[in-house]
């Protein structure tokens, strides 16, 4: 009994921490989904600039998020139920959810590899942003809200033909001509060097990006660690109720059994003796 108390307790103990990390990975779901959304959208301001594969790693940390809420409450169920199936299941979906986490902390950490010059080759396409509504305002929002002009600087719109509505900007030395976008205006009166912005964009959206993938690898690493505990947990736990039902197994049987030889004992002592019957001398 007193190592059926201990094993009850230990997995009591046990199936609390389940309950914790259960709740530790809700919140985590909701941080997940957070992030996701948010460079999700970050990213979406500068769509013509972007690849598609950019958005797989924020869009998969949209999904782990999701995945996270029903894997909590099949851990919550498995634990209530002490049942050793559903909390091993439970542990499979977390070594497969940590696995996704572990992917998505790659994709996110590779892709500032090449980032820069991608974003270049699809900035300077795009310079023809009259072609496209989306490109027109997607250059516009960037330049308005970054203070930048161009990909590198102001120079780059000299080389782009057939543009129309924008400002004639004359150089210091009453040579050089810019053409570019009202966005990229100092101040309404933007008719020399002065009053346009001096950098580019492309350095602004390369850091803005690499930082927003470098907050989704570290965020989906540190999610990973956390599934860690609840796999340890699950297993710790699965472990504490085969225990306690194998002991509570054999407890039974010992009962049984002593039942039974007390049955038979009490059988065996209201056995009457036999009496032999032994004629008399008259009877004979």
């Amino acid at each position: 009994m007193a190592k059926q108390a201990e094993l009850e307790v230990g997995m009591k103990c046990v199936k609390y921490m389940l309950f914790v990390a259960n709740f530790m990975f809700v919140l985590v779901g909701f941080l997940l989904i957070s992030i996701g959304t948010t460079i999700k959208a970050i990213y979406g301001d500068f769509e013509v600039f972007m690849e598609n594969h950019y958005y797989s790693a924020a869009k998969l940390a949209i999904a782990i998020g999701v995945i996270i809420f029903f894997v909590a409450l099949f851990g919550c169920v498995g634990a209530v139920k002490e049942s050793v199936c559903l909390v091993n299941t439970y542990a499979f979906f977390l070594f497969c959810v940590l696995i996704l986490e572990v992917s998505v902390s790659i994709a996110a950490y590779v892709m500032r590899g090449n980032l820069e010059s991608t974003l270049k080759r699809n900035m300077l396409n795009s310079l023809q942003y009259n072609e496209s509504y989306t490109t027109q305002y997607t250059w516009n929002a960037t330049q308005y809200n970054l203070r930048c002009c161009g990909v590198t600087g102001p120079s780059d719109w000299s080389d782009v033909s057939d543009l129309y509505d924008l400002n004639t900007v004359v150089g210091t030395d009453n040579t050089t001509i810019f053409l570019v976008p009202d966005t990229c205006c100092i101040n309404e009166s933007c008719t020399s060097e002065d009053s346009i912005y001096e950098f580019g964009c492309l350095n602004r959206i390369t850091y803005i990006v690499s930082e927003c993938a470098l907050l989704l690898a570290v965020g989906a690493l540190c999610v990973s660690f956390i599934q860690i505990l609840g796999i340890i947990f699950s297993h710790l736990l699965a472990r504490s109720i085969r225990r306690l039902k194998t002991q509570m197994a054999v407890e039974k049987m010992e009962r049984r059994q002593h039942i039974y030889e007390q049955l038979a004992k009490s059988g065996q002592s209201e056995k009457v003796s036999p009496v032999l019957y032994t004629p008399t001398s008259s009877e004979a």
